[in-house]
């Protein structure tokens, strides 16, 4: 228990760290910045860490979002959006002891700030990226096999503010004063769905959200 908290302070220090990180950038990028804003949709590939872990398999999904990009012209650039997230899980039947399989659905608001490093070559952008997330669920519901789904009543021990880190990689491509971003980014949240310890018979149980999302974006630049 105290190993696994020790180690949980440290990937919060690794966030502040990111975050100064993407700070100092912007900062160093002002002279030569390029503004764009633009939309997206990433379709999802959802599931869970878990311990003690349990079947499971993923949930695909869709999710919207806007974004804004502060670009250096030779390297590197920063990126925040506001995406409305669909992720879940989906629990596989457990023939011990006779549970169907379920499917868990949670919509939440995230907020991802991320720096990139790229090249241009000619029209094209390949990039590398990575960064920090913060968001808060919304809703969450659960659907057994065959039947219909049922909205989660959140009680004490949900937790439903958000943390964690992403990182990937994607290819702009220019035309005129447009882009087209396509990107491949994984999202590790630290959070866990509900506080681990609970006074009960049942165990402590520690869940987090993890994500595989490809998405499309156009960005248009609001600078010269």
């Amino acid at each position: 228990m105290y190993k696994a908290e020790h180690n949980r302070k440290r990937l919060i220090l690794l966030l502040g760290r990111i975050s100064r990180l993407c700070l100092m950038m912007l900062l160093s990028t002002s002279v030569y910045a390029q503004h764009y804003v633009g939309i997206k949709g990433s379709q999802g590939f959802n599931s869970v860490s878990a311990l003690p872990d349990f079947d499971k398999k993923a949930l695909e999904t869709f999710s919207p979002g806007i974004l804004y990009r502060y670009e250096h012209k030779k390297y590197a650039a920063l990126q925040i959006e506001t995406n409305y997230i669909s992720k879940g899980y989906i629990k596989e039947i457990d023939t011990i002891s006779m549970t169907p399989e379920i499917t868990h659905r949670i919509t939440s608001f995230e907020l991802p700030l991320m720096a990139q490093g790229f090249v241009r070559l000619g029209p094209f952008r390949p990039y590398l990226t990575g960064g920090v997330i913060v968001g808060y669920i919304l809703d969450r519901s659960m659907q057994e096999s065959g039947k219909e789904s049922q909205k989660y009543s959140f009680d004490e021990y949900d937790r439903r503010f958000e943390y964690g880190i992403t990182g990937g990689g994607g290819l702009g491509i220019q035309l005129y004063r447009f882009e087209i971003q396509a990107e491949c980014r994984y999202h590790y949240n630290f959070s866990f769905l509900r506080n681990p310890i609970i006074p009960t018979n049942q165990g402590n149980v520690y869940i987090n959200t993890t994500q595989l999302m490809f998405s499309v974006s156009l960005l248009y630049r609001l600078s010269k």
